[in-house]
């Protein structure tokens, strides 16, 4: 979920200065951690000029993955009540 959400908002920020003369647009790079999940990390573009549509596309790839892990949140809460609740 952290990785979605850092890339939600390098998205956001590049989209905001699109037309700041001279900007160079960040990126994420996730990092894969040792016994799951990744790590992301805010890298400084070195080209000027910012991809629009391609923010766009990163944006709801971000908040779709963001839901899925809601999603996944969930349903192991589930899970983990009803085997309580089986075991009780």
């Amino acid at each position: 979920m952290r990785d979605a959400t850092v890339g939600l908002g390098v998205a956001a920020n590049n989209i905001a200065n699109a037309e700041t003369e001279g900007f160079r647009p960040s990126h994420v790079v996730s990092t894969a951690l040792p016994g799951g999940g990744v790590d992301p990390s805010v890298v400084a573009g070195d080209v000027e000029g910012v991809d629009l549509v391609g923010e766009m596309v990163g944006m709801m790839m971000a908040q779709v993955a963001f839901a899925a892990n809601a999603q996944i949140m969930s349903t192991t809460s589930q899970v983990d009540r009803r085997v309580i609740s089986l075991l009780a």
